[in-house]
């Protein structure tokens, strides 16, 4: 069960990638002894200050209630607003709570010295627009300020203050932590709970505990409906840690070693009061982790990363990665790992690696590419660089990271999370390719070409006639210049570390293969005409003439011969790649006719001649494989293949008869061909996707070039097929049910009921009383859309019952399958024949046509 929905991963993903900086900075002050605040003087005027008396050890609330009347004294903070003024006495210091509550204005509340000196205000603090504001208070007199926000233009309104202490606020201790039990301690965070004293908004609970001797602690913060976030201190070492997300899901975890002390937490939640819900349970679990048994453990972790320094926006790059499993101890059964790499408004994961004996084994470490590997890193097919596109040009990030989940048995609950570990790398996203000064050769004539990108990532490309810097490019020339110059800067260097040629090998036989160019429809048909060949040389449809089934053995062979096809197709590709390498290196220009080539011949590499060396190199690892087809690593292998078919193009094997009719007298043998053996078609479908795909590319190339121009883009234009008369097919007839009914004169009433239910009565319409047994009597003409679609016939039958038949404007007789009314019929009651269908009249057909 993948319970992993992109969701719920992402939201987990960056809530544990922010840096809890400001709550690590505020927890400092959270065991410390209040210190004063920034001051800042009220004009009081000669307002009249109301005193509520004190708080203290006989008298732990003051209350009262007010009216704002819109002609009280003015605010000393908002302008246009009543306020009333009051002075109320702390004579023990502690946690107190002032709660402005009105259910007819938009309370606001301001906290000041004796003297007059702000010292906080608020807005929303408490349930809905109701203000609060909680502090730790000192002993001595305080001043309040009640105003509103709306202003004197919401009119009069009543409301209650009230002051007091906090209950709950003290510190709970949960004794001294041993090896033989956890500390735990359950709450419930709600509107009333004491306020964190990092974000007073946010409910909190405080605690502490002892550690008798040092060693290392792990605390979990759960909640099934809250967002827990942790705070760790101590109170002579300040602030040690704090924490969001890093318990899997919303929940919180800190693991930190600990000198021998006294500790002190903090447990909140990180959403503000009024957008959690009214009640949330949370449960705080402290451990001593047995560091020799964790050691044992399975432990995930990204070794080292990889991406580019500079980005193209919208354009997909590869990050590349080394992961591995520094613990003791394998995958737990039941486990998985998911590799991922999340940038601004981009996230893309690798299929899952689920655990097997044969996967991330203790000591074990794999790479993404060649480029990644250590010298005991291994390579698997399915831990591969993670195509991800960042959207924004400026200044940005990718972190790459390896999650490890345990399955749980319950569908609608998250898998739990048991590792994690990713790295941030910075990077800077341009809008498109920069590169240059370069020299291309266009019709002959060299141009110098340069993409610059300024400190917002905007590119700007610059063409020049090398002969004369000043003179005019023509349009043409200009955008071919600059293809040129970028399939240059991001398809010849480098060519052969591009990931799509990646499980591509060169055979020792080249055998040359002619691309015109890179559309969808000339890769389809070269491939086509490719399977038409090399299917009709295997053989495999003799044993399907004959009736016999097709040996999956036979299908592994033909898809191993493919692969060979396409590994010497690919070395002929490749020897004329590193010969233009070679020139260019040495100072040649390169020509746009090269260039072209050269894209060309790239895209049928990538998306015809890989995906079939990818089902090749499959089939090749099942047959060494212990356990060959059902062996985890080759499942995953051919997972992959099918999931690189499955991008929503036409895969089937029409798209191939549509590329080449040839093809046409094996569409039973491919059915069976991709049955016996679905990497087969994993492979085709691969490849057509790819080729279907190429069209979109091709012109988001150019686009991320600034390059407009028709001509250019015609080059690489798919075929349009010559539209061919279309017949039009006859329209559809109508379809419609016969009824009669016993009239009170015991006349038999006919007509006809459409499929939506309307009915159709023609003039005359009823068949007579007396009418003679075997005799036909028709009614009149019936009319639909005014025109005349036959009559309806009936008949009396010796027996009493009544034949119901129909007769179309051609001329034709049409008689229901059920047909027959009874002898005996109920007066008034409507009955039904059988459906049928009667064709339209010739002149209703000429009357549409025109």
């Amino acid at each position: 069960m993948l319970s992993i929905a992109s969701s719920h991963f992402s939201a987990r993903i960056s809530g544990r990638l922010l840096a809890p900086a400001l709550l690590t900075v505020a927890l400092i002050a959270a065991f410390m002894a209040l210190e004063g605040p920034t001051l800042v003087t009220a004009d009081d005027g000669q307002c009249h200050v109301t005193d509520l008396g004190a708080i203290g050890p006989e008298n732990d609330e003051l209350t009262t209630d007010g009216r704002w009347t819109t002609e009280d004294c003015d605010s000393a903070f908002r302008h246009g607003s009543d306020a009333h003024s009051y002075r109320f006495q702390v004579e023990e210091a502690g946690r107190v709570r002032i709660d402005l509550r009105s259910s007819e204005a938009d309370s606001y509340l301001y906290l000041l010295s004796d003297a007059g000196e702000r010292i906080a205000d608020d807005d929303d603090g408490a349930a809905g627009v109701d203000a609060r504001i909680e502090r730790d208070l000192s002993a001595g007199a305080y001043r309040i300020e009640a105003t509103t926000v709306g202003g004197r233009g919401r009119g009069p309104a009543n409301y209650s203050l009230a002051v007091g202490y906090v209950e709950g606020c003290e510190t709970i201790d949960l004794g001294v932590l041993t090896a033989e039990a956890d500390l735990t301690a359950t709450g419930v965070w709600t509107l009333e709970t004491c306020g964190s004293r990092i974000v007073e908004t946010h409910p909190a609970y405080n605690y502490s505990f002892t550690m008798p001797a040092s060693g290392r602690v792990r605390i979990d913060l759960t909640s099934e409906n809250g967002d827990p976030v942790l705070s760790l201190a101590s109170p002579t070492a300040g602030v040690i840690g704090a924490n969001d997300d890093g318990g899997g899901a919303r929940n919180s975890r800190i693991e930190e070693y600990l000198p021998a002390g006294i500790y002190l937490i903090e447990a909140t939640t990180y959403l503000q009061r009024d957008l959690q819900p009214l009640v949330a349970d949370f449960e705080l679990t402290i451990h001593l982790v047995d560091e020799v048994a964790a050691q044992e453990r399975f432990l995930l972790k990204v070794e080292e990363t990889h991406a580019p320094d500079v980005v193209i926006a919208g354009e997909p790059f590869a990050a590349n990665f080394r992961v591995s499993n520094v613990g003791g101890g394998g995958l737990p059964e039941g486990s998985y790992v998911i590799m991922y790499a999340v940038g601004p408004r981009a996230f893309q994961s690798l299929p899952r690696i689920n655990a097997s004996e044969d996967l991330f084994q203790p000591g074990v470490s794999y790479h993404s590419s060649p480029g990644m590997a250590s010298q005991t890193s291994t390579a698997l097919p399915f831990i591969r660089p993670i195509q991800i596109a960042l959207p924004r040009p400026g200044p940005s990030w990718v972190f790459v990271a390896a999650i490890a989940f345990q399955e749980v048995e319950d569908e609608n609950a998250p898998d739990i999370e048991i590792g994690f570990h990713g790295i941030w790398r910075n990077l800077r996203v341009v809008t498109g390719p920069t590169f240059g000064p370069a020299t291309v050769s266009v019709d002959g004539a060299d141009h110098t070409v340069e993409a610059a990108a300024d400190e917002k990532g905007v590119v700007t490309t610059t063409v020049t006639s090398a002969a004369d810097s000043e003179a005019e490019v023509e349009a043409l020339a200009e955008a071919k210049a600059t293809y040129t110059a970028a399939v240059a800067a991001t398809v010849l260097n480098g060519i052969f570390e591009r990931p799509g040629l990646e499980g591509l090998t060169a055979s020792d036989e080249p055998a040359a293969i002619e691309v015109a160019n890179a559309s969808s429809s000339t890769l389809l048909r070269l491939f086509a005409e490719e399977y038409e060949r090399l299917i009709a040389k295997s053989g495999l449809d003799g044993p399907l003439s004959r009736g016999e089934a097709v040996n999956p053995v036979a299908v592994e062979d033909f898809v191993l011969m493919v692969g060979d096809k396409a590994a010497r197709q690919y070395a002929s590709l490749a020897a004329s790649w590193s010969a233009l390498e070679e020139r260019v290196a040495g100072g040649e220009a390169l020509s746009f006719e090269e260039a072209f080539a050269l894209q060309t011949e790239v895209a049928y590499a990538e998306r015809i001649l890989a995906p079939v060396a990818t089902a090749a190199t499959v089939v090749r690892a099942a047959r060494v494989a212990e356990g060959g087809w059902q062996n985890g690593v080759v499942a995953a292998m051919a997972r992959q293949l099918a999931f690189e078919g499955a991008c929503g193009a036409d895969t089937s094997f029409d798209a191939l008869v549509r590329a080449n009719e040839g093809i046409e007298r094996f569409r039973a043998l491919d059915a069976e061909l991709r049955a016996a053996l679905p990497i087969f078609g994993y492979g085709v479908g691969a490849a057509l996707c790819g080729a279907n795909l190429v069209d979109n590319d091709n012109a988001r190339f150019l686009a991320r070039l600034g390059i407009e121009n028709a001509e250019l883009s015609a080059l690489n234009a798919p075929d349009v097929p010559e539209a061919e008369p279309v017949e039009l097919p006859p329209p559809p007839p109508y379809e419609l049910r016969l009824i009669a009914r016993l009239a009170e004169d015991g006349r038999i009433e006919h007509g006809v009921e459409l499929p939506a239910g309307g009915q159709i009565l023609p003039v005359q319409r009823f068949l007579p009383a007396d009418a003679p047994a075997g005799v036909w009597y028709a009614t009149s003409d019936v009319e639909v859309d005014g025109v005349s679609i036959g009559t309806i016939r009936a008949r009396r039958h010796a027996d009493g019952r009544i034949e119901l038949g129909f007769r179309d404007s051609h001329g034709a007789a049409i008689a229901p399958d059920v047909r027959f009314l009874p002898a005996e019929l109920p007066p008034g009651v409507w009955l039904r024949s059988g459906a049928i269908e009667v064709p339209r009249p010739e002149v209703a057909e000429e009357a549409s046509s025109e």
